[in-house]
């Protein structure tokens, strides 16, 4: 189940910070600050001016204990100087501790997201898992792409090993298994808007069941995540949609396509990759002309934003080049090229 293991990792977090050296620093901290302002109160505010209040004992026990010492507020009774030199060891001992502890832990945080083990904290990000020659290509063209089209959106890399040194800076990594659920919710998975699945190695039926079986746990922990799943076989494109992939890339079958199409027209290979490197195609939600025929809707696209619309995607239907007198839908998706 999904609840359990999310409560059992904010428990986790709860007991490592009971845990931590930094808490007790702390505790100990505001036990000599209020307690020694309060024995400093005590023995000072009827002879000494300048602690006037509670709120002035504090002040000078927290400039004390800091070795600020800005001398607006000495000790004038013998119990007050008395009290004042315990303090000072102590607060500076807790000081340095607490000092300590904090550097510590930012040194463990870095080291830890430096080895992939730390947990992410990224909502509505993009997730990519599988081995390290496909998913760095795909996440270099992701970067590409978002750059060129001013987007913005966090990527995050789940990957069974080392961090690639090539892997750009800014792309989160995790080092996990993509089969462990564990895992996948330390990548977020749970809270991503997009899941893209490669093949974790060249053999086609084990590296496609491999990717199949990550689907399937990735949608079980996020039923509204957008799943793209690349398989080498094409027989088993099927097989990831019944996983609950929304869109399943079959590079082998992809690719013999261009290849025939370009033998029997020349040049098409070249028009495609055009088309698709500098990201001509897009889908625009058809919200606005719902109930326009198509050829209005054509006039209109180019008209007001100068896109040429090729067709219709309608549920699991793909529309190319429809009658001029189809009626737009709610929910269409319009194939545009810009």
């Amino acid at each position: 189940m999904i609840i359990p293991l999310v409560f059992t990792r904010w428990i986790r977090r709860i007991r490592r910070v009971l845990k931590s050296l930094i808490l007790y620093s702390l505790i100990m901290f505001l036990a000599i600050l209020f307690i020694g302002a309060l024995a400093i109160y005590l023995v000072e505010h009827p002879y000494n001016p300048g602690i006037r209040n509670y709120f002035d004992a504090v002040w000078f026990i927290m400039e004390t204990i800091t070795t600020v010492g800005y001398g607006d507020i000495v000790p004038v009774t013998f119990w007050g100087k008395v009290v004042d030199m315990v303090i000072m060891p102590l607060g500076i001992a807790v000081i340095s501790i607490l000092t300590a502890s904090i550097a510590g832990e930012l040194t463990n945080m870095v080291i830890t997201r430096s080895l992939g083990q730390h947990v992410s904290s990224r909502r509505n990000h993009i997730v990519v898992i599988g081995c390290v020659n496909r998913a760095l290509k795909v996440i270099e063209e992701l970067m590409r792409m978002m750059e060129r089209e001013g987007l913005m959106m966090d990527l995050t890399y789940l990957h069974n090993g080392d961090k690639p040194t090539s892997l750009p800076s800014d792309v989160e990594f995790l080092r996990g298994n993509p089969f462990n659920t564990n895992d996948l919710l330390r990548a977020g998975v749970d809270r991503a808007s997009t899941v893209i699945i490669t093949p974790l190695g060249e053999n086609s039926s084990s590296s496609d069941a491999e990717a199949i079986l990550i689907t399937m746990r990735v949608r079980e922990l996020n039923k509204d995540a957008y799943i793209i799943t690349e398989v080498l076989d094409e027989a088993n494109r099927d097989y990831a949609f019944k996983a609950g992939a929304n869109s399943v890339v079959s590079l082998g079958s992809f690719t013999t396509t261009i290849i025939a199409r370009e033998a029997l027209s020349r040049g098409t290979s070249s028009v495609l990759m055009r088309i698709i490197n500098d990201g001509k195609v897009s889908l625009v939600k058809a919200e606005g002309y719902v109930g326009l025929r198509f050829i209005e809707v054509v006039e209109k696209l180019k008209t007001t934003e100068n896109r040429l619309i090729i067709g219709v995607v309608r549920g699991s239907d793909i529309l190319i080049n429809p009658s001029n007198d189809l009626i737009i839908q709610p929910g269409d998706l319009l194939i545009t090229v810009s």
